[in-house]
């Protein structure tokens, strides 16, 4: 392993950049794409006060490698539940009460807690009902267990997205399957996965059956890194190299580029988000509250 000085990885982050002059920038730079994004993606680059991304449970159908979360935790109790609920109810009493969007996902798999996302909506929706205020909401899956029947329910509920981590599953065909079916009933469908090296072949091969389908938008960047994974990482990619920026990242080899420049070449028609260090930074650090620019025309508009 070898631990890269910031100039060295941001250069070479600008350099690959460089090369593609398609490319569109917002967010005083940290915001990296080509076409427009989910409306989910907006509150990344933007200070606003009621972000909600909910855990509904920690338990996960599968144990991905490159996972950085913990996986030995309890699952929540009902109290904390029901206390989470509660500040979102004394939330929704302010004034200044707009939240773009509301996600769901944390350290497990959401669809393997139906009731508890079930009761999130409905308080949600009741919230609409009496604030006016429509968020646009998103879930986060590894797609196994997102068969029809499923779908429906989350349609149901009131969900606009489902974004699949296909990656995880290695790519499965059943999952592939899962996300055909969820195109035709949601507004959006989003692949969010990795830019794992060991997976580079499946990367390129997913690309054209995206566009297939009628995937909307593909956000992908460099896989984090900390105590939890860096073992795992370094069993499976020995020379890997590293970097800060907020937190450790694998450098991919351009691999966000490279796809990045086949979609260009193919002309593919969903967005596609390097969803980098730079995005994580931004989101998570003190950056984001400082004003950066307009960026209401980054999102593509969908009916609510």
């Amino acid at each position: 392993m070898k631990i890269l000085p910031i100039q060295e990885a941001y250069s070479r982050k600008f350099e690959r950049q460089r090369r593609i002059p398609q490319l569109e920038y917002h967010a005083s730079g940290h915001c990296v794409h080509i076409g427009k994004l989910s409306p989910g993606c907006y509150r990344c680059f933007v200070p606003e006060p009621y972000q909600y991304n909910i855990l509904t449970g920690r338990a996960c159908t599968l144990k991905c490698l490159y996972c950085p979360v913990f996986q030995g935790r309890s699952e929540q109790t009902k109290k904390e539940i029901v206390t989470r609920m509660a500040g979102i109810c004394y939330d929704s009493l302010e004034p200044d009460f707009r939240p773009s969007a509301v996600s769901f996902s944390g350290g497990g798999e959401p669809l393997f807690h139906l009731d508890v996302l079930s009761g999130y909506m409905s308080l949600f929706r009741q919230i609409e009902g009496e604030t006016g205020v429509k968020p646009w909401y998103y879930l986060y899956t590894n797609g196994l267990l997102a068969e029809r029947k499923i779908l429906l329910k989350l349609k149901e509920m009131g969900f606009d997205e489902i974004r699949f981590h296909i990656g995880a599953s290695n790519f499965s065909k059943k999952v592939y399957r899962h996300m055909a079916e969820a195109v035709r009933h949601f507004k959006a469908v989003t692949v969010e996965t990795p830019a794992w090296p060991p997976h580079r072949k499946k990367l390129f091969e997913m690309l054209p059956m995206l566009e297939e389908m009628g995937v909307k938008h593909l956000n992908i960047g460099e896989v984090m890194v900390n105590r939890l994974n860096i073992r795992k990482i370094l069993e499976a990619m020995p020379n890997a190299e590293i970097y800060e920026c907020y937190e450790m990242h694998l450098d991919d080899g351009g691999l966000v580029y490279d796809i990045l420049g086949e979609v260009l070449r193919s002309k593919y028609s969903y967005s596609v988000l390097d969803c980098n260090s730079f995005v994580k930074s931004i989101q998570r650090a003190p950056g984001k509250w400082k004003f950066h620019e307009e960026i209401k025309g980054l999102c593509a508009e969908y009916r609510r």
